[in-house]
């Protein structure tokens, strides 16, 4: 769709289901979704809308875009497809964003879930890098300096990424050291249907997604998650070594009222993950 001289790609997984909920991807990912996420969300009663952010497929890029900017596309579908109301939760990378429409759009979303995600770069009294795996660490270092350093990275992942899966391998490099149970989650995704293509149409059109999310992270976001006053939730895996246990403290500490929700995995959700966190949103008061 258009937004004003901007195109702006969606999805809408819709099956007339009682509730809504709007997810944000991690870093990278695509609006097509696995039928793992899109088969929890249906079986918990919602519809699911899924919008590219700015530089992933064919959305247009906002170079130097913020975390809030985000809001500006999920204002412009949410009017387009008639939602008043809704969830939202993002995992990894999208968590921050999720925060983000919570925060600016409180009388939209009914309830936010941030899922395995960061807290803010400039957080007071957060060691950011604490407890990250070493290619996690050298990535968001990249991503500091700026975009220069960082595309040439993220190029290279990339085509790493895409070679490994396509060998029957997985996406992730040995140097983001992800425990075991992660690394057989992602094996275990060769088997679902349409896997490979999938990670061909996260690539297809570039990397300015992927190299634009990392770099608003480590930026100022552009708005401060103490001013959420939606119902939410932080969700972390006990093992994860993305994202360290400090950062969901934090946003635990900052968020008034945020519910705490451990989760038994590292950084890839299980479908007893996912339905959890539907169950939630559907009830986010309990």
């Amino acid at each position: 769709m258009a937004a004003g001289e901007r195109r702006v790609e969606y999805c809408l997984y819709s099956c007339g289901a009682p509730r809504r909920a709007l997810f944000q991807y991690g870093t990278p990912g695509t609006r097509w979704l696995s039928p793992q996420l899109t088969e929890t969300a249906r079986s918990a009663g919602f519809d699911l809308l899924v919008i590219d952010r700015p530089g992933y497929g064919r959305t247009s890029r906002r170079p130097g875009r913020r975390i809030v900017d985000v809001v500006d596309d999920v204002r412009i579908v949410a009017q387009n497809v008639g939602w008043e109301r809704f969830a939202v939760w993002g995992g990894s990378g999208g968590a921050p964003h999720a925060l983000a429409i919570a925060a600016l759009l409180p009388d939209q979303v009914s309830a936010c879930a941030s899922v395995v995600g960061l807290a803010p770069y400039d957080a007071p009294g957060l060691d950011w890098y604490a407890g990250m795996s070493a290619g996690n660490v050298a990535e968001f270092r990249a991503a500091a300096r700026g975009e220069q350093d960082y595309r040439v990275l993220v190029e290279r992942l990339a085509a790493e990424a895409l070679a490994g899966v396509e060998a029957g391998g997985l996406q992730v490099a040995d140097a983001y050291q992800l425990p075991e149970a992660d690394r057989r989650a992602l094996a275990r995704r060769h088997h679902e249907d349409g896997y490979l293509q999938r990670m061909r149409l996260t690539y297809r059109d570039g990397v300015d997604g992927w190299v634009d999310d990392c770099i608003a992270l480590t930026r100022p976001w552009g708005f401060e998650v103490s001013t959420l006053t939606t119902p939410t939730s932080v969700w972390y895996g006990t093992a994860d070594v993305l994202v360290s246990r400090d950062h969901h403290e934090y946003l635990l500490a900052t968020i008034s009222g945020a519910r705490r929700r451990e989760l038994r995995g590292g950084h890839v959700l299980s479908d007893r993950d996912l339905a959890a966190i539907y169950d939630w949103l559907a009830d986010p008061l309990r």
